[in-house]
């Protein structure tokens, strides 16, 4: 039998949330983990998230009063799954809702400090099931000074300030509201007596993934950065070990408790996004971390991985600005004064439901007309009062208009003679959408009607405050590209976070969790922080199954 270069009980092949919550798990169950990054930073897609968990029935509901139940739990699940479909079984979903509360009690036994997002409702609140209140944690701001010299192997996340990702929707109504501007002046104390303090404060994903690298490093867990997985070591049909390529040097690595994959997608793999995906797709469109490249999933796929759902992705509209620079468009489609609308002019969906719901029906559409970019039209109001992208309200930037990153008209058809759209759609699409809001009711598409749909709205805006009116000139619009912040589709896996070939047997010592295994909810978003929940509770599950 060859000889291993290393050998440990667990490997876990990336450091996202759910490869920490393994790796923690394993080294209190008295396993040997090693936790490996191809990158030479700490963090992956979670870190450059929002940072927050979507997790039914969690312990801080039930701390904080707020119902709900197992069954709700599931009920709201089994909206979203094909009765049959082979990735997302009931005993799967049993397994994620039955494992949140042990998950969380391991976790907060070693530290980790969790907080509930109030009101960050679930995104379909409407639907049996649902939750207005919200299911979605996130952990409490952290200084990654702590980290002492790992401090510089944590990836920042996309917004690195010590701002909670619950507390952005507020901070966002900057413009219109007294509680806006007083968020606003909050994070800037926070700013302030950091730097007076000597400290580096973070919120959303650097909290999140700073307060888990502390625990795992206190706990002596082995960490490897520079060190990617080239292929897996299967001995007599059984995975015990995996091919690494560690800062140059091949190497093979046993695990005889097995191996955990959780190491992200494809979305930076532009020959995976064309084989799998619908065109036009661009991995140039991703927010995605740089690692993100899809070697997970092939050679999952190699050892004889059944595959679902990857022509999804958890889509997100994306915005290019000067230099290069990209931002992700979702409070603003859910602004007052703006809609979404194709080629011909004409709405496609609730610009206020999921981002992913969102990218999906670019898609739908570019099918039969063209959709790509989508154009966020909008009047001199948006402008005036909401953020666009990380520009805070205010005049629009001459750059934005000049270097035509935006296109701006004194009228309607003018605008969209500029943008290539239909003078005739767009201004027919407009007249009906401003009379949606005069009585506050969008008759085509709903928007408003939910919690989730006020999530990120107006309130000072009556009587729906998602809805104003595009009237006041000049009027501009945003070419949007269906970007994302991931791929979605891999590895089937079952209760037990094993990865299954396609006839439903399992690889036996193969575990997967996170973006290189088949979403939980299909081709759906159906809460803030659904990915990285699933992570963190499967790559538990795992790292308990590999204690068996």
């Amino acid at each position: 039998m060859p000889m291993s270069d290393a050998s440990f009980d667990f490997v876990i092949v990336g450091s996202g949330a759910g490869g920490l919550v393994a790796a923690i798990t394993a080294k209190l169950a008295g396993l040997r983990p090693l936790l490996i990054e191809k990158t030479p930073l700490i963090g992956g897609s979670s870190v450059m998230s929002g940072g927050v968990l979507w997790l039914p029935n969690n312990p801080l509901m039930k701390r904080e009063g707020i119902a709900d139940s197992r069954e709700e739990g599931l009920r709201y699940m089994a909206n979203f799954v094909e009765k049959d479909a082979p990735y997302s079984t009931p005993a799967r979903r049993e397994a994620f809702i039955d494992n949140i509360e042990p998950m969380m009690a391991t976790m907060e036994a070693q530290g980790m400090k969790y907080r509930r997002c109030h009101g960050y409702s679930d995104y379909y609140d409407l639907m049996p099931g649902g939750n207005a209140p919200g299911r979605a944690i996130e952990a409490e701001l952290f200084n990654v000074n702590r980290l002492g010299t790992w401090k510089a192997r944590l990836r920042l996340p996309s917004v690195p300030m010590p701002i909670r990702t619950s507390e952005a929707a507020t901070m966002l109504t900057v413009g219109v509201t007294l509680k806006g501007k007083v968020m606003v002046a909050r994070v800037a104390g926070r700013i302030a007596r950091a730097k007076l303090t000597g400290q580096t404060v973070l919120g959303s994903g650097g909290a999140l993934q700073g307060r888990m690298l502390e625990i795992a490093l206190r706990l002596g867990i082995d960490i490897w950065t520079e060190a990617g997985l080239v292929d897996l070591d299967i001995r007599n049909g059984r995975v015990e070990g995996v091919h690494v390529n560690h800062a140059g040097r091949q190497m093979t690595v046993g695990a005889a408790r097995g191996v955990l994959i959780c190491a992200g997608g494809f979305a930076h793999n532009s020959a995976m996004r064309k084989q799998y995906q619908r065109p036009p797709i661009s991995d140039a469109w991703t927010f995605s971390n740089p690692g993100d490249t899809g070697e997970a999933v092939n050679v999952m796929a190699q050892a004889g991985a059944g595959l679902a759902l990857m022509d999804e992705a958890w889509w997100n509209s994306t915005w290019f600005g000067p230099g290069g620079k990209k931002d992700q468009i979702v409070p603003e489609l859910v602004k007052p004064h703006g809609i979404l609308v194709d080629h011909a002019g004409k709405r496609m969906v609730n610009e206020a439901n999921s981002y992913m719901e969102i990218g999906r029906a670019i898609y739908d559409r570019q099918a039969r007309t063209p959709a790509i970019p989508a154009w966020l039209v909008m009047d001199a109001r948006s402008r005036k009062r909401y953020f666009f992208g990380m520009q805070f309200p205010g005049r629009m930037p001459r750059a934005w208009v000049e270097g035509g990153f935006v296109k701006q008209d004194s009228t309607i058809a003018g605008l969209a003679q500029k943008c290539g759209i239909d003078p005739a759609g767009l201004e027919a699409t407009i007249a009906r959408f401003n009379g949606f809001c005069e009585t506050g009711v969008d008759e085509d598409y709903g928007r408003g009607n939910s919690i989730y749909n006020r999530y990120y709205a107006d309130p000072t805006m009556k009587p729906n405050p998602s809805l104003g009116a595009i009237a006041a000139p000049p009027f501009w619009a945003a070419p949007l590209y269906p970007g994302d912040v991931g791929t979605c589709g891999g590895a089937m896996t079952n209760e037990r976070a094993e990865v299954m070939r396609s006839d439903g047997s399992v690889i036996d010592g193969l575990y997967a969790a996170g973006n290189c295994a088949a979403s939980l909810c299909g081709p759906y978003y159906v809460g803030a922080g659904q990915s990285i929940g699933t992570s963190s509770v499967f790559g538990y599950i795992a790292a308990k199954q590999a204690t068996r």
